[in-house]
């Protein structure tokens, strides 16, 4: 694991783990009639910028779900083909994700999070974001594993 990935799982578990403070802290303020405005608007900023960094580190580390019923019984050649066949779509998608998530960003600077003076922008920001660092976690995958392929085949 390399730096990087280190810096964004540390986050991912200060983004966790404020969420669950945030959220306790909300329910027990209520609870005693004090309740905090902002923390759900808070929760929800910080629960986008979790899920999109969350989905790069599962992405990073092959640890999504995936559906090989009819796959695991082609032979391996036929696997990888279709397994490249899906990197392809995969960068595709989300390289529609992040033009459009940067529209979303820029579509309207005034909104505000809720009841807070936050700018809604900064929700909007997570997908593009997000979905850039998993183009770029696809790409090198898929450039190491055709490299592994091509050393393979000229041996």
């Amino acid at each position: 694991m390399n730096h990087l990935d280190k810096i964004e799982r540390m986050v991912c578990i200060g983004l966790l783990s404020a969420i669950v403070l945030l959220v306790f802290a909300a329910a027990v303020m209520r609870t005693v009639g004090l309740p905090i405005i902002w923390s759900v608007d808070i929760a929800q900023l910080l629960f986008a910028w979790l899920c999109m960094l969350g989905a790069n580190q599962t992405l990073k580390h092959a640890q999504h779900a995936t559906v090989d019923i009819a796959t695991q019984y082609l032979p391996a050649h036929w696997q990888q083909r279709l397994a490249g066949l899906a990197s392809l779509i995969m960068i595709g998608v989300l390289a529609v994700v992040v033009v459009y998530g940067i529209a979303l960003f820029n579509l309207n600077p005034q909104r505000t999070l809720g009841s807070t003076p936050i700018s809604y922008r900064y929700v909007a920001l997570a997908l593009p974001v997000g979905a850039g660092l998993m183009l770029l976690t696809l790409l090198e995958q898929s450039w190491l594993k055709w490299f592994s392929v091509k050393q393979r085949a000229a041996q």
